[in-house]
């Protein structure tokens, strides 16, 4: 059994899970979806300039937005809502960090595992359990819902120890991000990154999820 975390603040997702209880990278989306294959280049295919300048040619994963946020405000770009009025963030250095972050760990991706998923391209599992489930309270606190859920389909995937990302994350040891992406244990708090697809497996944990993004906001549209 594995587990997802997903935010119910996000509109989109929760558009999505209204409809089909199905998660899609944008890679896996480009297969099924005409729109998003026309315009689709994998982020492993972009040059490092153009995910350094926010250049994404594809759908946008969850991480790949807040990549972007922090990247539109490390720029101190103007960020408006649909209605063109202007969003303050009060998190601000919180989300530039997450960009220089991952804007690390994808240059050193490319140099020592070339052939893994970008953390930003992809979406992520973890194996049920105590220990996952609380890796998942501590990296996103109460504004997540964790569902069961399974991999439908798999286009590529890397197991890795999240504790040496959040070891770089920390410090900036290099040692750390080459190690996660090799596949190293340091305190074996794995978690999967996926370039696929996955599956709510328990329809009252999605019920829950849904009633969650109404609670949000989030006008949905009834289930087909």
């Amino acid at each position: 059994m594995l587990i997802h975390a997903f935010d119910p603040t996000d509109s989109m997702v929760c558009h999505n899970l209204s409809i089909k209880p199905t998660i899609m990278s944008p890679s896996c989306l480009a297969l099924v979806d005409q729109g998003v294959h026309a315009i689709h280049t994998r982020v492993e295919d972009l040059s490092l300039d153009a995910v350094r300048e926010g250049q994404f040619r594809s759908a946008l994963t969850p991480r790949a937005r807040v990549f972007m946020l922090g990247f539109m405000l490390s720029r101190r770009m103007t960020i408006t809502d649909g209605y063109g009025s202007q969003l303050r963030f009060g998190d601000r250095d919180r989300f530039i960090r997450i960009y220089d972050v991952e804007l690390q760990m994808e240059e050193v991706r490319r140099r020592v595992a070339p052939a893994a998923p970008s953390r930003l391209g992809c979406i992520w599992v973890a194996e049920e359990g105590d220990a996952s489930r609380e890796m998942l309270r501590v990296m996103f606190g109460t504004a997540r819902h964790i569902v069961s859920v399974n991999i439908v389909h798999s286009i590529n995937s890397l197991k890795a120890d999240a504790s040496l990302y959040d070891r770089f994350a920390e410090t900036g040891d290099l040692v750390a991000a080459k190690l996660y992406w090799q596949g190293y244990e340091l305190d074996g708090r794995w978690e999967t990154l996926l370039d696929g697809a996955i599956n709510v497996t328990k329809d009252d944990e999605l019920q829950v999820l849904l009633q969650d993004c109404r609670d949000a906001g989030h006008c949905l549209p009834s289930p087909a």
